[in-house]
């Protein structure tokens, strides 16, 4: 007798009573979510926690490499292809290079990748760089960090990225004279955030945002749609996507018109 589940796990992408039933694209395990709940950070995929977020970018990924929507664990082994991550989640960095020659980079520890000043031998290297909500936190001119990952690749090389953005107005520096500054009581609701500009006025700023908890990583910017896309556009990339389509048999469904993932190329 063919049970419910069974009946139900066979339709991979079917959307039945508001669940879908989905493959995860990193770990293959089978997932039954409402497809109402589906949004950037949760439901978290139970067996590897994975969530639309992560998704998204490694179906981008396996669209620009392999020109299909492929489940990590089944991308070819290409040690042709050389990309890097900088600071991925730990999910798929570790299969990812297993499968393709790619190096998560961290700003704090090695191997170690500053977007704002990156080494001369990393130039023109790689086929393909990510950065899933990194560059809200980059410290200003954030548009030194878009030129600079455009220098990383290859012609014709991908951008694959995700950051908090919202669809109206212009981005939103925090802090935008941030020049010598310190987290005064970080990890508690009473952080402060003291800068001294670069002309010797010293600043005080409360109610930090940080993400990952309070004392993790600073919120300093909220980008806007029109923003980010200026931004990839005045670094020189080329084919500037948002990506909303969605990818049902991999648990990609965007129920939300912002915050969505974004591929840009390096001019051929």
């Amino acid at each position: 007798m063919i049970t419910w589940w069974q009946w139900f796990g066979r339709e991979i992408g079917a959307v039945r009573s508001g669940q879908l039933c989905f493959e995860c694209n990193i770990c293959d395990h089978r997932c039954m979510q409402t497809l109402a709940a589906i949004h950037r950070e949760s439901p978290p995929c139970p067996r590897c926690g994975a969530t639309l977020r992560h998704r998204a970018l490694i179906r981008l990924l396996a669209l620009h490499c392999f020109g299909r929507s492929l489940a990590l664990p089944s991308f070819p082994r290409r040690a042709d292809l050389r990309g890097a991550g900088m600071s991925d989640w730990e999910g798929f960095a570790s299969p990812l290079a297993q499968r393709l020659s790619y190096t998560n980079t961290y700003y704090h520890q090695e191997p170690r990748l500053d977007i704002l000043n990156i080494p001369a031998d990393w130039m023109g290297t790689l086929d393909f760089l990510l950065s899933s909500d990194v560059l809200e936190h980059v410290v200003a001119p954030v548009a030194r960090a878009f030129v600079n990952a455009r220098r990383l690749l290859k012609p014709g090389g991908v951008f694959i990225l995700t950051v908090p953005w919202v669809p109206e107005g212009e981005t939103r520096e925090h802090f935008p004279e941030l020049h010598d500054y310190e987290i005064l009581e970080p990890g508690t609701p009473g952080a402060v955030l003291r800068n001294r500009t670069r002309d010797g006025r010293v600043q005080e700023f409360r109610e930090l945002v940080f993400h990952g908890g309070a004392g993790a990583t600073l919120e300093l910017r909220v980008f806007s749609r029109a923003g980010l896309l200026r931004d990839l556009e005045q670094a020189g990339f080329e084919n500037i996507r948002i990506h909303d389509e969605p990818d049902l048999p991999h648990g990609i469904h965007w129920a939300d018109p912002w915050s969505l993932p974004i591929t840009a190329q390096a001019p051929r």
